[in-house]
């Protein structure tokens, strides 16, 4: 699994990139609130990556860089013509890999200890 979710974790990261910064009158939406396109690509992502490299540089370290790098495309928007940043679209983007790291967190943990505190019953 981690051997593709790799390629994956960055061909998702160059994704976001490019959705990021692609002028207005290019954009392709889903019809979805703005806010949940961003929720759940970054969910996604971050998946793909706490999948890859969660064991090897942890997955608190992989969120926190996730929720950066949402802050610095969001920004960025400034450079793209029609585009301006939203601060609903950060949080919601930091929402998604916070939530999708925990989640990863909670069930890798569960797996370890699937009786919850260790004992057998």
């Amino acid at each position: 699994m981690t051997r593709l979710a790799r390629p994956a974790a960055w061909a998702a990261l160059l994704l976001l990139a490019l959705l990021s910064l692609l002028p207005k009158d290019q954009m392709i939406r889903t019809g979805a609130a703005e806010w949940s396109e961003h929720l759940v690509a970054y969910f996604g992502a971050m998946l793909l990556f706490a999948m890859g490299y969660g064991d090897r540089i942890g997955v608190k370290r992989l969120a926190v860089g996730l929720v950066v790098y949402a802050g610095v495309l969001e920004l960025g928007q400034h450079l793209a013509p029609g585009r301006s940043p939203a601060l609903l679209d950060f949080l919601a983007g930091a929402a998604g890999a916070v939530t999708a790291a925990l989640a990863y967190q909670y069930l890798r943990d569960r797996r370890k200890r699937p009786f919850g505190d260790g004992s057998k019953p």
